[in-house]
């Protein structure tokens, strides 16, 4: 039976070399064709949190439409297959199985620490690279993944910026509300740990349950405003972060607020009437969208004001303008042939920078980034660094 198989492969090499395909691989990898390199997304499209969705979505669009129009990748062009998964983790895992079956080299853009977590099995079942998730949570980070390459920095880093910041203003009386979910975990352990640093201690802590609802807001608002916080700090998503933070202001509650990445880009796009939002800060965890000051951040605006009136920067668009850019340059570090394989050891090779903004993966390290900046709402319902 060996001897049969082997001179079936035998015979199947032959024919290959006579009809002139001796060059292509022995088996086609996953997503690559002559033409087009796929690669694919899961985000939230619809739903409470589809502004972010839609911003990364866009923003990936714009990087890949920019590698395209510069002659692709030895002659392919990258496409980006896109599926809604509302922010509901089952959804998010069906949705890569369509993918995978679909057939793509990588998969990018994911959101959500929820639905992040959900696909994390059958990418390590699958081999695939996922590269460029929009989450902080430090699972995604500690212990390092192999298939998981994270382009912004996490929830270690934006406690450590939060709390660098509240020192520099002199708020040392800081209150915590924590969704108990793997984001708000990592951002309470964090915020705690950097704030021991100081010898302080938060005057509330309190856990709220991922779905939130007006009765365990309520409780939360009620526990921390009661230890009268000059600053309450919130690690909740968009939804329970804007609920929390209207009720803390209808119970005459004024601390200065400070939410994560993850809720800020969400917030303006259904905060409600211009400056209700004012005064907030946000950590940011990449750079400022509406100033030019990076040369990122300049092709971003520009390619953004080509492909349509009336478009606006956001965070969450350069967020995955970045990420395009980032796997363009890895693809590219492929050669002729990209696969799966040929990608992960392009991402790990060296460093990388996309106009400003760099990137780092070396000894195992997943992390990538750590750049934080603070930013704050102003009445105007823009951010300001």
């Amino acid at each position: 039976m060996n001897r049969l198989a082997t001179w079936n492969r035998r015979v199947a090499c032959m024919l290959c070399a006579l009809a002139g395909c001796a060059a292509l691989p022995a088996t086609a990898e996953p997503g690559v064709t002559a033409q087009k390199i796929s690669l694919g997304m899961s985000a939230p499209l619809t739903g409470p949190l589809s502004a972010y969705g839609t911003e990364l979505q866009r923003g990936l669009k714009l990087g890949f439409a920019q590698a395209n129009a510069a002659g692709g990748l030895g002659g392919r062009e990258i496409e980006l297959l896109v599926k809604d998964d509302a922010g509901d983790p089952a959804r998010a895992l069906a949705n890569t199985r369509a993918l995978l079956q679909a057939g793509v080299l990588a998969l990018t853009g994911y959101h959500g620490a929820g639905a992040i977590e959900a696909v994390l099995p059958l990418v390590e079942q699958e081999g695939v690279p996922l590269v460029g998730v929009a989450s902080s949570a430090e699972t995604l980070r500690e212990p390092p993944r192999r298939l998981v390459f994270n382009l912004r920095a996490g929830a270690r880093e934006e406690a450590a910026a939060m709390v660098l910041q509240l020192d520099a203003v002199g708020l040392s009386e800081v209150a915590i509300i924590a969704q108990d979910d793997a984001l708000g975990r990592a951002g309470l352990d964090g915020i705690r740990t950097e704030l021991a640093r100081l010898a302080l201690r938060p005057t509330a802590l309190v856990r709220m349950p991922p779905a939130g609802g007006a009765a365990a807001i309520a409780q939360a608002v009620k526990t921390a405003c009661g230890s009268k916080p000059l600053a309450l700090v919130l690690v909740l998503d968009a939804r329970n972060a804007m609920a929390t933070i209207r009720a803390a202001r209808a119970s005459g509650c004024q601390p200065q607020f400070y939410v994560t990445s993850e809720a800020g880009a969400q917030l303006l796009a259904g905060g409600g009437p211009a400056g209700e939002l004012a005064g907030v800060v946000v950590s940011q965890v990449v750079p400022h969208p509406f100033t030019a000051s990076l040369p990122v951040v300049a092709d971003y605006q520009r390619l953004l004001a080509e492909s349509g009136p009336g478009l606006q920067p956001s965070y969450a668009g350069l967020e995955g303008f970045i990420y395009a850019r980032f796997l363009a340059e890895a693809l590219r570090r492929c050669g002729r042939d990209p696969t799966r394989r040929g990608l992960i050891a392009a991402l790990e090779a060296k460093p990388f920078d996309a106009g400003g903004y760099r990137v780092q993966f070396e000894g195992g390290d997943r992390r990538g980034s750590r750049f934080v900046e603070m930013a704050i709402v102003t009445p105007e319902g823009r951010f300001r660094r």
